[in-house]
């Protein structure tokens, strides 16, 4: 053993620790990134899905269910028979859900007209027609909803003015 032999690392290992530390930090970063898109997406599409199923259920219970469009979710109300709506709470499809903080609702159109202000879908023996436009992460997606009930998913580029 050499008594003068300084303890310690060298500069080299020193830097290549650091670029690990760096790499793993930014594919971590990405990772991350990556998850939030893909949950903006599911948001979208479980909300398409709900959009279909409460115009089958309203159809076929011939029960009239409301979408409420909040600031940051959306919740379900079903018409009763005493002529109020009550909040339907049938977890999970209709149970009041938040959307991911990077999804906002831009616009609803009901019938070809401007429904923004009072953001209320109405679904009954007939579903409306109508289109709803997010904001995600990938840019703006519409839903746009058919008098037979089916709900379409349209990226910007494919949509309708």
């Amino acid at each position: 053993m050499n008594p003068k032999r300084a303890r310690g690392f060298t500069l080299i290992e020193v830097m290549v620790v650091l670029v690990i530390v760096g790499l793993v930090a930014t594919g971590i970063g990405v990772s991350l990134a990556a998850l939030a898109g893909r949950e903006a997406d599911r948001a979208v599409e479980r909300l398409r899905l709900v959009l279909e199923a409460t115009a089958e259920r309203a159809a076929v219970r011939g029960q009239p269910i409301a979408v409420d469009f909040l600031a940051d979710g959306y919740r379900f109300s079903a018409f009763d028979t005493d002529g109020n709506w009550r909040a339907l709470v049938d977890p999970p499809l209709f149970a009041e859900r938040v959307l991911p903080a990077d999804v906002r609702r831009r616009q609803l159109r009901i019938e070809g007209r401007d429904a923004s202000d009072a953001p209320r879908l109405v679904f009954a023996s007939a579903a409306p027609e109508f289109e709803l436009v997010l904001d995600t992460p990938d840019g703006p997606v519409w839903l746009v909803g058919r008098a037979t009930g089916a709900v379409d998913r349209r990226p910007e580029r494919e949509a309708a003015p």
